[in-house]
């Protein structure tokens, strides 16, 4: 490790450190809905497998904010922790889907059930760690009613707890720069992804679209994906500051899983030069502190500023940001190899395969 860097050595540095910023240049929170405007009826849709310790915190935020039409719809996936009657109890509709069909997944399934056991005519799918804004229904109806063609998503800002979920923050930030939707680009680049956990769309261009039955979206872990491209087009917002989520609050194994499960499939289906200038951030951060010390300050900055626009970040995450990097290539380089070998991963008690 050198104390002066050579002039190539920091312009490699600072390419792929620009980039970084221009890659998630500005969040984008889902526009508040007018005083005067008028939603069409919504019905929400929860797939819940032993959630119960996490409904109560999304579910009377949610029937605070229905209006005359809305449902509010929990979809049991066959949990074995009580969480059909804290559903029921805290006032949502609960439907217990069948077994588990050949060629599905269980989120698809019990979306597909959802969506079915509803007429609301627009539809929103919302995981159950999610904490919504106590306006995120209007929010999205507005949205829903000005663009009926193509899914609305938000990504909830990550309340992160424990060391491992601060250690996997890269995966957060680079989830939202791979979308393409935040870049400097803005509106130019058109998005067709979406995250699961919150996603709405209007029910005539779900049905159109052959919504979470579509034979690329039923047997997909990453349906929200497969959804987005069935449709066609996405509209994608940051949850930051009143739409939030933990994702994996039981510890390491819990988060291993959880992004194994995504993050390569996610590039996958990125658009190949926003895989690559994400790849090209993160070469960046790892091997500009090891050109020189002199670089260590501004990655760690950005890792700072970019983090807390995904995720709540300590500040010695940032300081100690090589250790996220490992993280993020370790958990890369899994889920790599299992979308590529078609390895399994078990989560919730089921095995998925990775792709």
């Amino acid at each position: 490790m050198q104390l002066v860097p050579s002039v190539i050595d920091v312009s490699i540095y600072l390419a792929g450190w620009m980039i970084g910023w221009l890659l998630l240049w500005r969040p984008r929170p889902i526009p508040a809905a007018g005083s005067g405007d008028v939603r069409r009826a919504i019905a929400v849709v929860i797939p819940a497998r032993d959630e119960a310790a996490a409904l109560p915190y999304l579910i009377p935020p949610l029937v605070a904010q229905l209006r005359t039409g809305d449902q509010l719809m929990v979809v049991n996936d066959h949990s074995t922790d009580g969480t059909g009657d804290v559903a029921a109890s805290l006032g949502a509709t609960v439907v217990v889907p069948p077994a588990l069909p050949t060629g599905w997944l269980g989120k698809p399934h019990a979306c597909s059930i959802g969506a079915g056991a509803t007429t609301a005519p627009h539809l929103l799918f919302l995981d159950a760690d999610v904490r919504p804004a106590p306006d995120l229904l209007d929010r999205v109806g507005t949205e829903l009613a000005a663009h009926p063609d193509s899914v609305v998503s938000v990504q909830p800002w990550h309340t992160t707890g424990r060391w491992t979920e601060q250690a996997s923050i890269l995966s957060n930030i680079t989830a939202l720069m791979g979308c393409g939707a935040f870049t400097a680009a803005g509106n130019r680049v058109t998005a067709t992804v979406a995250f699961g956990p919150v996603l709405a769309v209007d029910r005539s261009t779900y049905d159109a679209a052959g919504g979470h039955a579509h034979p690329d979206v039923r047997a997909m872990h990453t349906e929200d994906i497969g959804l987005a491209r069935t449709v066609g087009r996405s509209r994608l917002f940051t949850g930051a500051p009143d739409t939030s989520f933990r994702m994996y609050p039981d510890g390491l194994t819990q988060t291993i899983r959880g992004w194994t499960r995504s993050i390569a499939t996610g590039a996958r289906f990125t658009r190949w030069w926003l895989t690559l200038a994400t790849l090209l951030w993160v070469w960046s951060l790892a091997g500009g502190w090891l050109a020189s010390p002199l670089l260590y300050p501004l990655s760690a900055l950005q890792v700072w500023v970019l983090g807390r626009r995904a995720a709540s970040v300590h500040p010695l995450t940032a300081l100690l940001f090589p250790i996220a990097v490992g993280a993020f290539v370790v958990i890369f380089v899994r889920s790599l190899f299992a979308v590529v070998f078609g390895r399994q991963v078990t989560w919730k008690g089921r095995t998925v395969a990775a792709r």
